[in-house]
């Protein structure tokens, strides 16, 4: 059943499918341009088609996100300003030991940040409904996959198959039960052949050679020294 899914996979991201939002904000993500800022409440509105009850229910949940985070960077500005400090004294010094110890304290200060907020921040994704979850996570995984071809500056028809191919994705990975003790395998197993579908199907040649060639990627040059 699921090599038949994936065939039909195949044949979506090998067509030619019009998504003219996900071309849109693909290009703009992609090519970096300036552009004002989506939030997420305009994403989840876009993305999952929220009902006015939602809305108002995920504004205020929202609210309650950012309040969380605005007490805590009231709390902890003078720590944040000292480690920031501390790491950019250590690049101006060229101290290989200063900055491996400052970035690690800045990376746990950002990461308690945001654990103060993520009770609220789940519970913004608890007004969805579950068909509306599969969506969202459809389009989290558009957003990282895009991030993930941005050197091979996809066009907008071929960002609004990407897409296409990651709604597919997102809708077996919500099939596979978590319990499962071979879950995680059958995540990376959707995964990889997601990418193999966007590498094979999507890419031009020029692209996949653009993509070969960048640093940290297989057969691509080391980042000069």
């Amino acid at each position: 059943m699921r090599s038949t899914r994936w065939f039909a996979l195949a044949l979506i991201v090998a067509g030619s499918v019009a998504v003219a939002e996900a071309g849109r904000e693909g290009r703009r993500r992609g090519r970096g341009s300036k552009q004002p800022e989506v939030t997420l409440f305009d994403q989840l509105v876009r993305e999952c088609k929220l009902t006015d009850k939602q809305q108002a229910d995920v504004k205020a949940k929202i609210k309650a996100r950012d309040d969380a985070l605005a007490a805590w960077d009231k709390a902890n500005a003078e720590k944040m300003q000292a480690a920031e400090a501390a790491a950019k004294e250590a690049r101006a010094n060229k101290d290989a030991d200063a900055r491996k110890k400052t970035s690690g304290e800045l990376r746990a200060l950002r990461k308690a940040r945001e654990e103060s907020a993520a009770t609220a921040t789940a519970a913004v994704l608890t007004v969805l409904t579950g068909e509306q979850k599969v969506s969202w996570a459809a389009y989290q995984l558009f957003q990282s996959t895009a991030g993930r071809y941005r050197r091979a500056e996809l066009t907008e028809e071929q960002l609004a198959r990407v897409k296409r191919a990651c709604a597919f994705a997102a809708r077996e990975i919500a099939e596979i039960d978590e319990s499962d003790s071979k879950a995680r395998k059958a995540v990376g197993e959707v995964n990889k052949k997601l990418r193999w579908a966007i590498d094979a199907l999507v890419l031009t040649d020029a692209q996949r050679q653009a993509l070969s060639q960048a640093p940290g990627r297989r057969g691509g040059k080391a980042k000069e020294q």
